[in-house]
């Protein structure tokens, strides 16, 4: 059974093995032909449980120490096009992509499939390709198990095995109060110092990230571009470069490869994504960062009527965003909102019909939905709405408290329960989490699926608390 100590201990391994690896590393470069490394095991499953469940233990200890950003909206936008991506790239497993709120140019994987992304790179991007780019070079740091592969070349080492075996050591024998403090130094490690790969597996995810990118109907020409980029450091003006450099070093060899390689894709130039210039928008009000600005005229029309809704509702003033004119998904959701406000709720809900079909995968649709048939006294339509978003582990924390006011709102105790509790279970506060669905299970639930998702709930909840030593 995996344990504290267990998840801990791998844990601090996973952090002390971030200094660089040799260039000499024995890194498969193959392409197009990629060969999974050796240390997968004859299965050819990409992780194993214990690496699962410490990427789930990490993410969940990260979302309450670190400034990610939980607004829904930008939480699902992040995730999808992380899953786009995953979902072409080989072998890459359970993922999960979080947005912290941090002016600096970088993005970075971590044990378990965790892939941070600062929102001074997003704001420093000028296309959703470049995003793409960079991300599904992370994706191919998880494809290819540089995390795993670092760890197998340095278990022999002396101060590996010994820094190991000694926090271990600590975890096994000492209070929960020093286990906690164990954890606390290996996650702002992670978290600050991140991991440092060699040029080699650099250049090894710039490839497999490059066929990531074109498979998934991206400009491949992004990814030589943003490096240039950097390497010239035209951005300095925006974000600082050193992380980014420092975490992934550059090379004349490891520019040239890559835009050799490009050269020999088919170039394909999509249309540019009306939902990442306005997550951009959203991002930079939110985080109040300067980032780089956008060339193309067209693209800051949209992003300027955008920026003018979100920021009137953020500052009071929902007619500006009530009266805008541009039909999309996002604008629709600001719109609706900002009805809300002005309790116009049937025009709220008229807002959004058009965009049904869309709104599974979208938290912030469904939240300002069931807000407008709330104003209206559709009470069962509107938990039904709530119940029919998907929830994932990443999705964003503001969903939940809302969720939950909408609920007790509605005086529907089992439902506030239920979403409170699954807040509590994403920051792996499980105590609390079996505390409140054990309550909730108590209570009469509007929807049949509440009870099905609150036993759901609860077996995890218990799962987690049995393989771990709360403080």
């Amino acid at each position: 059974m995996l344990n504290r100590t267990t998840v801990l201990t791998a844990l601090i391994i996973s952090a002390l093995a971030m200094t660089s690896v040799s260039d000499a590393a024995d890194l498969n470069l193959k392409i197009p032909e990629i060969e999974m490394p050796e240390i997968m095991g004859s299965t050819g499953n990409l992780g194993t449980a214990q690496e699962q469940q410490e990427g789930l233990t990490l993410l969940r200890e990260l979302r309450g120490r670190r400034p990610f950003i939980e607004d829904p909206s930008l939480a699902d936008w992040i995730n999808q096009l992380g899953q786009r991506l995953a979902s072409h790239s080989p072998n890459s497993g359970k993922l999960y992509f979080v947005i912290e709120k941090n002016s600096v140019v970088n993005a970075y994987t971590l044990t378990g499939g965790v892939i941070v992304i600062n929102s001074g790179l997003i704001l420093n991007t000028q296309s959703e390709s470049e995003l793409a780019a960079v991300m599904a070079h992370e994706i191919a740091h998880v494809s290819q198990r540089h995390i795993a592969r670092m760890q197998e070349d340095s278990k022999n080492s002396p101060l590996m095995t010994g820094l190991g075996v000694l926090a271990g050591a600590a975890v096994a024998s000492q209070s929960p109060d020093a286990a906690q403090a164990i954890v606390t130094g290996t996650l702002a490690m992670q978290a600050h110092q991140q991991i440092v790969f060699s040029q080699r597996a650099e250049a090894e995810a710039d490839r497999v990230g490059l066929r990531t990118l074109a498979s998934a109907g991206f400009n491949t020409e992004a990814m030589p571009y943003f490096l240039e980029k950097l390497e010239r450091s035209e951005s300095n003006t925006y974000g600082d470069l050193t992380k980014y450099l420092y975490t992934h070093p550059m090379s004349i060899d490891r520019l040239s490869d890559t835009r050799s390689l490009v050269n020999q894709l088919p170039k394909r130039k999509p249309q540019d994504n009306l939902d990442y210039v306005f997550a951009r928008e959203r991002l930079r009000i939110l985080t109040g960062q300067n980032p780089a600005p956008l060339t193309a005229n067209n693209l800051k029309t949209v992003a300027a009527s955008y920026a003018q809704a979100y920021q009137g509702l953020r500052s009071g003033n929902p007619q500006a965003a009530a009266s805008s004119k541009v039909n999309s998904l996002a604008m629709s959701i600001l719109q609706a909102q900002a009805l809300n406000d002005l309790k116009r709720y049937a025009e709220a809900e008229q807002r959004l019909q058009g965009f049904t079909n869309q709104s599974l995968n979208n938290s912030a649709f469904n939240l300002a939905l069931a807000d407008s048939q709330l104003g209206q006294n559709k009470i069962a339509v509107a938990m039904q709405t709530l119940a029919k978003a998907r929830l994932s582990e990443t999705t964003g924390l503001e969903f939940f408290e809302q969720a939950q006011r909408l609920a007790q709102q509605a005086n529907q105790p089992a439902e506030a329960s239920f979403y409170n509790a699954a807040r509590s279970l994403r920051l792996g506060e499980y105590r609390h989490a079996v505390a409140t669905a054990e309550q909730a299970l108590k209570l009469p639930p509007s929807q049949v699926t509440t009870l099905r998702n609150l036993r759901s709930l609860l077996n995890e909840a218990e799962r987690q608390l049995l393989n771990t030593v709360q403080p």
